[in-house]
């Protein structure tokens, strides 16, 4: 059986703030729908939405256009 390997986009890294005074950053290893991404620390994985990045428009966004 032959498997193809393809290699994947460098997604960066993110920030996630834990709360007011904890944050956690790391490599970005796989991005949801929603906006959250699930990031490597190191010690294990975290999930939450980035600090670093801008929120994605919503998929209506270029059908409909600003709601205001």
């Amino acid at each position: 059986m032959i498997h193809a390997v393809f290699s994947k986009p460098d997604q960066g890294y993110a920030t996630i703030a834990l709360s007011d005074h904890q944050s956690v950053q790391g490599p970005v290893l796989r991005e949801y729908h929603d906006g959250r991404v699930v990031i490597d620390t190191g010690n294990g994985h975290m999930t939450g939405l980035p600090l670093n990045r801008p929120p994605r428009s919503p998929v209506w966004m270029p059908i409909l256009g600003l709601a205001f």
